[in-house]
């Protein structure tokens, strides 16, 4: 009998998983892994479910797995809005979050006043891009991400008369990558431009990401434009300009 017992308290323990396969964290999902602390990345893990390891052993999460609706990382919580773009088409978006905004004051302003919201892929793939640039001490922020066609008309307005944003290029609307959802505006604080050729030697923030950003899938797209980005996903490469 006594044998009986130990081997039917052997099969239950051994059917029963650990805690950490069936913990769904608030936000980042259902995404915990029983590994060691020291390679769990950004120290994201959580003790005592993962009861069939050693004490070294942690439920740890990942802060860039995707949710079942398309966000991760910082942004996994994030509400999605529905806002038309270029050729009426409605795209996901999600505000940006404040700490990712040039200027943060704009963050409470309605999705469609001003340009602080991106789609959700490129939301996900900017977290990690900023996520990976601040640990190595660099800061990158977003002055202007999706924009609806009455935006993108207050800019190319500016263009053409020169009365305001500085003149900066714009593209006519309907046609600017902006509205697509895959453009950003980045903090590449260059200054003054002369010609084609970005003035950006003492911008960290430029120069980090001239070196790392295709590895995020974002690259530059326009020559006189250092502040331009955009993600183009897998493959992407340098700009072929600096």
């Amino acid at each position: 009998m006594l044998l009986l017992l130990t081997i039917i308290a052997f099969l239950t323990t051994s059917v029963v998983g650990d805690s950490c396969e069936s913990y769904a964290h608030s936000k980042y999902g259902k995404v915990g892994r029983c590994i060691p602390t020291s390679s769990c990345a950004q120290s994201l893990y959580i003790s005592d479910l993962c009861e069939s390891h050693p004490a070294d052993i942690k439920c740890c999460l990942s802060a860039t797995t995707t949710t079942s609706n398309g966000l991760c990382g910082n942004y996994a919580d994030s509400t999605i809005f529905p806002i038309a773009g270029n050729d009426g088409i409605v795209y996901s978006v999600v505000k940006i979050l404040k700490e990712h905004l040039s200027d943060p004051s704009i963050y409470s302003a309605a999705p469609t006043d001003k340009d602080n919201t991106m789609t959700t892929t490129t939301s996900c793939a900017f977290d990690k891009m900023a996520t990976a640039a601040k640990q190595a001490g660099v800061i990158i922020t977003i002055s202007s991400g999706f924009r609806t066609i009455a935006r993108q008309q207050y800019f190319w307005n500016c263009y053409q008369t020169g009365s305001c944003n500085g003149g900066n290029l714009a593209a006519r609307p309907g046609t600017s990558n902006h509205g697509r959802g895959i453009a950003l505006d980045l903090n590449t604080n260059c200054g003054s431009q002369s010609g084609t050729k970005p003035s950006c030697g003492g911008s960290a923030v430029y120069q980090w990401l001239y070196n790392n950003a295709h590895n995020y899938g974002f690259t530059r797209t326009v020559q006189s434009e250092p502040w331009h980005w955009e993600y183009v996903g897998a493959g992407a490469t340098p700009a072929g300009f600096s």
